[in-house]
């Protein structure tokens, strides 16, 4: 997964979300002390607030396919966790019900609107005495949209992992995930039975960064069951590429991104998005600015918004 940047731009945009028809974004938006949610409507590029809060962190948006509810990670700070927040479309009956000894994050719906799967850390610190702390021993769990009937839906304890995305069928989910014995790799799993993984693929490309340790990042599936997803190339830009995970087919459908983050693609399959980023002269990367990706034709369009703080 992209390394994070060294600069802390402030205020800039965070995480996102496309809605399934691809009409509204949900954006992140703030510094490193407060971010919070933003609605932005893709016709006018105007942007509102999604949610109340006025302290904490928010992040890692999520739409509902029936497109009546939005969900997120909420940190309030502190020594506090991360917990999971689920709300209807224009902010209201907001909830969470996030336990209050464990680190919730990367919320994601499944395709009948009833379950929300989501990552849980039952260990933050680390494994080095030098080494900032940070989430660790992660599992994917399950639960009704009022957090009953939680169940864990992995057992490998993942050193780290990316935000899962769920198969148009609802069986299954794929992710990014690496161990301390293996690189980077995209794995799926079964959403109903807890084990190994049913499948692993490790994409290659002209120009990849690396064949032995590549680096993979924001798995997205698409209606017809191809993966999308980003990776990095010799010269470090971050490019947008669909597998088939039946044929081992890759195809590139953007060139040139430079730092790119945060992939995410609307349930129709017809636009992705995602944040490309500016580098400094100092090698840093700094105001990133929302990208649109038409997925028939792969044009790539910058989005202008008005209306952010």
């Amino acid at each position: 997964m992209p390394a994070r940047s060294r600069s802390k731009p402030s205020p800039r945009i965070g995480s996102l979300a496309i809605s399934r028809d691809a009409r509204v974004l949900a954006v992140v938006f703030g510094n490193d002390n407060a971010s919070f949610l933003y609605r932005i409507d893709v016709s006018t590029g105007v942007a509102a607030r999604l949610t109340a809060a006025t302290s904490g962190t928010e992040t890692r948006p999520t739409f509902s396919q029936d497109g009546k509810r939005v969900a997120h990670a909420s940190w309030p700070g502190g020594e506090a966790p991360s917990r999971i927040v689920i709300a209807n479309i224009d902010g209201s009956d907001s909830r969470q019900w996030s336990p209050s000894d464990v680190e919730d994050l990367s919320p994601v719906f499944s395709p009948d609107n009833k379950t929300i799967v989501f990552s849980r850390s039952q260990f933050v610190g680390s494994y080095s005495p030098i080494a900032q702390p940070h989430p660790h021993d992660w599992a994917l769990y399950a639960s009704n949209l009022d957090g009953t009937n939680i169940r864990q839906i992995t057992n490998e304890h993942f050193y780290s992992m990316s935000s899962p995305s769920i198969s148009p069928d609802g069986e299954k989910f794929v992710v990014v995930t690496e161990t301390p014995y293996t690189t980077q790799h995209l794995a799926a799993y079964s959403l109903t039975r807890p084990g190994l993984p049913l499948s692993t693929y490790k994409p290659h490309f002209p120009n990849e960064l690396s064949r032995k340790h590549p680096i993979y990042a924001y798995p997205n599936y698409l209606p017809d069951g191809t993966i999308l997803f980003m990776a990095a190339d010799k010269h470090i830009s971050y490019d947008v590429y669909r597998q088939n995970p039946d044929t081992g087919s890759v195809d590139k459908l953007t060139d040139k991104n430079g730092y790119a983050t945060d992939l995410t693609v609307s349930a129709d399959g017809s636009t992705a998005a995602f944040l490309k980023w500016r580098y400094t002269w100092l090698g840093d990367v700094t105001d990133p600015k929302i990208y649109l990706l038409d997925m028939n034709s792969k044009r790539l369009t910058a989005l202008t918004i008005t209306g952010l703080p």
